[in-house]
């Protein structure tokens, strides 16, 4: 009875001199009886809401709405089964008889399964529905991705799609400005408890931001029932290290108003172990090497509040804002223990390095949005305002002593102590339209303009003599800027047998970059036409094939720019190349699909001016290694993957992914050349779940990744497989999971560098290998329509900007 009272008020309200009409009919159940407190949401063609309504004590139901060509309409109540109708014509509308089917977990044609696939294939982009995995539970939003269809991440912590580099990572639509280690640490801090799916976009078109050859969005969950609702949830894992847990998420609807809001909390303490082999050559002749033992211990504790609101002026008119704020704290303990080799491979003395860092990273952002329905036919305009900050402190210590092989001391110590102190602002603006043209036809359009500006003020201090010594080498001050326009204009036709969409980008980008203690300039503007074509044929209502092409652009990270020092130890240490220049990308893509149990994409990708990371030797001195980002003269990729979920039985669900492709690359770096270097690389992935009664399930993954030559690099294979376990509880309002992570500890990179005079050889192993419980609770019911989804005019932007260290 409150359901329908709330829902009947959420319907009653009245838009300004909006000419309506009505929805009428009755809800019946399996045995055709009525049913009462149904709950009834009515969508145009575009999937916008219209209205909503509750079936009466005789199943009868009435809707206000205002005429469109077509609707569908989804049905939901707390004894049956879901359904959604198929689009039905406006003027058949006026007396409907609707009927629930029984409780089942497959259902065909207008009912929806009573769970959703973990990985659904949609036009343009592949779908992870993170809460239906088992194995997700307790981990990250960086060690779900790891082990998502096509995602690779190096031992550099670089996200690649298959095999593309250049991805831009988005939060609900919002581009996070970071890159390589940062972005991971960054992602490590979203707990998965939070994710409500994971979008893996191939081929952008020219609506979105031509920023990156592929997107992968991450979207968090958001309550979506009437009322005052919200979801609790709490997790401890663990593995070597202990990790945990807790948030919350809150949202209230009612007449005009919704308002959500959520906190989360993660503390996940991890490790880094590197052992690894550095050897220096001379004209192919052996002269020395550092065989290196190096381990990274960093607690990570993360907080992060996001609050809301919508307001549904009238029938045409929307209102929303919503906030971020999210703070980092890294405290980094290190020790690197290096033995130190002569021409006659024998040790001759060592060096031992403490590397103690505290950083704390803080970021806000706001946004604004408006829309405005223009007709009946779905038609509107979008206008966003964004504004968001980033700040950083670094504090690093780092303590180096020599030694003999007994351990006597040979020299003084060497203290290095440096200070970072960062903030970046973005700015941006945009306005969308969207014209429905006719049924067929719509056409999109939009403007954009933003403007950046990073201030990064690094000092770094030799304490070794006890007086601090201000160093010139390795301190800096730099200050970029970045102004970007842009726009864009589609057109879409969506037919019965063909559909297609043309649509070209536009965007003149002016940079400029000033080292202050150089005073070094760097000063140029350029314009670039990114335009995107899709092709879609239905040779049956079964079969469905694809072809897209789009042109990218992956501008450098403001950290990938930012000329700054960071060490692990003496010989090592991690630098940014204000001389990168954008990498731009072709991609050509075919796609076919069977049914809903196989997914086919091959493709071809060419990259000009490839930003890659290395591991180099400094060409000052061979005998230290840098690790930064290049640009290599091409890539060139060619990649096929399949998709197939299969319905084995009743209660076995096996999700299967086949991935392959082969990536060659040419450039120079390090005296060493490349031409059409590369390799095959086929990574296999299986995910199975077993529904079992009294609501048990259990889930079993599996991965494989053959071994691959990545530009410089010799990786070896990788493989790891883990299991879960879920019991529902209270009525299904509680979740308990169990999941336990790469059970035979088989998931960590090796690998072997080589350049001309320098090799080395390697391995990295992490804290992959994690148990972890969790509870899940959700109160209230009836779902309705949540908070809207939507990008901001600032998504790209915020992908390039560094917020966490590590």
């Amino acid at each position: 009875m409150k359901t329908r009272l709330l829902i009947c008020l959420l319907v009653s309200f009245q838009s300004f001199s909006q000419e309506k009409a009505w929805i009428k009919g009755r809800i019946f159940n399996p045995e055709n009886e009525s049913v009462a407190d149904a709950v009834l949401f009515i969508y145009s063609a575009d999937s916008t809401l219209l209205s909503m309504a509750v079936s009466e004590e005789d199943g009868h139901f009435e809707a206000d709405v205002i005429p469109v060509d077509t609707v569908f309409i989804r049905v939901t109540h707390e004894n049956f089964t879901e359904f959604t109708t198929p689009a039905i014509p406006f003027s058949a509308a006026s007396e409907l008889n609707l009927a629930f089917r029984n409780k089942t977990r497959q259902v065909e044609e207008v009912t929806v399964s009573a769970s959703k696939p973990m990985i659904e294939r949609k036009p343009g982009m592949m779908v992870l529905n993170v809460e239906q995995s088992l194995s997700a539970t307790g981990s990250s939003a960086f060690e779900i991705l790891e082990k998502s269809p096509g995602v690779s991440a190096s031992s550099t912590d670089n996200i690649s799609l298959n095999g593309k580099s250049g991805i831009i990572v988005q939060i609900d639509g919002k581009a996070q400005p970071m890159s390589g280690t940062d972005l991971a640490n960054y992602l490590r801090g979203i707990p998965s408890s939070a994710i409500d799916k994971i979008e893996l976009i191939s081929n952008p078109s020219a609506k979105y931001d031509a920023a990156g050859s592929a997107i992968i969005n991450i979207r968090l969950k958001k309550d979506t029932r009437l009322g005052t609702n919200g979801t609790a949830t709490v997790n401890y894992g663990q593995g070597v290290y202990p990790k945990a847990g807790a948030g919350i998420s809150l949202n209230h609807r009612n007449k005009k108003v919704n308002i959500f809001g959520s906190y989360n909390y993660a503390y996940r303490k991890g490790f880094n172990h590197l052992i690894l082999e550095r050897r220096f050559y001379q004209q192919d002749t052996f002269v020395g090497a550092y065989i290196q033992d190096n381990d990274l211990k960093f607690p990570v504790s993360n907080h992060s509040a996001r609050f809301g609101m919508d307001f549904q002026l009238n029938m045409k008119n929307a209102l929303s804002f919503v906030v971020n704020g999210m703070s980092n704290a890294y405290t980094i303990d290190g020790i690197n223990k290096s033995d130190v080799q002569m021409q006659q491979d024998v040790n001759s003395s060592r060096f031992e390095t403490t590397n103690d860092r505290k950083e704390k990273w803080f970021n806000g952002s706001a946004n604004v949005n408006y829309k405005h329905v223009l007709d009946s036919s779905g038609s509107e305009v979008t206008a966003d305002l964004d504004y968001a900050a980033y700040q950083n402190e670094n504090n690093q210590r780092f303590h180096t002593g020599y030694y003999d092989l007994n351990g006597t001391p040979i020299q003084n110590a060497y203290i290095l102590t440096g200070d970072l102190n960062g903030k970046l602002a973005i700015h941006a603006a945009k306005v969308d339209l969207h014209k429905v043209l006719n049924v067929k036809n719509f056409l999109d359009a939009g403007v954009k303009s933003s403007y950046v500006i990073a201030d990064n003020d690094l000092e770094f201090y030799d304490r070794s003599t006890g007086t601090p010594v201000y160093d010139t080498t390795k301190s800096n001050h730099y200050i970029y800027r970045e102004t970007i326009g842009a726009g864009y204009l589609t057109w879409n036709y969506e037919g019965k047998k063909w559909s297609f969409q043309l649509g070209a980008r536009g965007e003149y980008t002016h940079v400029k970059g000033i080292q202050r203690t150089t005073d070094a300039v760097s000063d140029t503007g350029y314009f670039q036409l990114f335009p995107t074509a899709y092709l879609g044929f239905n040779l049956s209502e079964k079969q469905h094939f694809e072809l897209t092409m789009n042109r990218r652009i992956d501008r450098p990270s403001y950290d990938q720019l930012n000329p700054f020092k960071f060490y692990l130890d003496p010989s090592t240490y991690r630098e940014g190349n204000p001389h990168l220049r954008p990498q731009t990308t072709y991609t050509f893509e075919l796609g076919y699909s069977f049914k809903n149990v196989l997914f086919v994409n091959a493709g071809i990708a060419t990259t000009k001016d490839n930003i890659t990371e290395v591991i180099a030797p400094l060409t000052q001195n061979q005998n230290v290694t840098v690790q930064t980002n290049i640009n290599l003269s091409r890539a060139d990729l060619v990649y096929a993957n399949i998709s197939a979920p299969v319905q084995v039985t009743k209660w076995w669900n096996s999700v299967n992914n086949i991935n392959a492709y082969v990536a060659l690359y040419s450039g120079n770096v390090a005296q060493t050349n490349l031409k059409n270097r590369g390799s095959g690389v086929l990574i296999l992935g299986t995910v199975n779940t077993f529904t079992l009664k009294k609501d048990w399930s259990i889930e079993w993954n599996a991965s494989y990744h053959t071994p691959e030559i990545y530009a410089f690099d010799h990786i070896k294979e990788i493989w790891h497989t883990g299991i879960g376990v879920q019991k529902k509880i209270l009525q299904s309002r509680g979740v308990i999971k169990f999941a336990w992570t790469d059970i035979f500890y088989t998931n960590y990179i090796r690998a072997n560098v080589s350049f001309t005079n320098y090799k080395e050889y390697f391995d990295v192993k992490r804290d992959t290998r994690v148990a972890t419980l969790s509870f899940t609770y959700k109160f209230g019911k009836a779902s309705v329509a949540g908070s809207r989804r939507r990008g901001t005019g600032a998504d790209d932007l915020k992908g390039r900007v560094n917020t966490g260290g590590g």
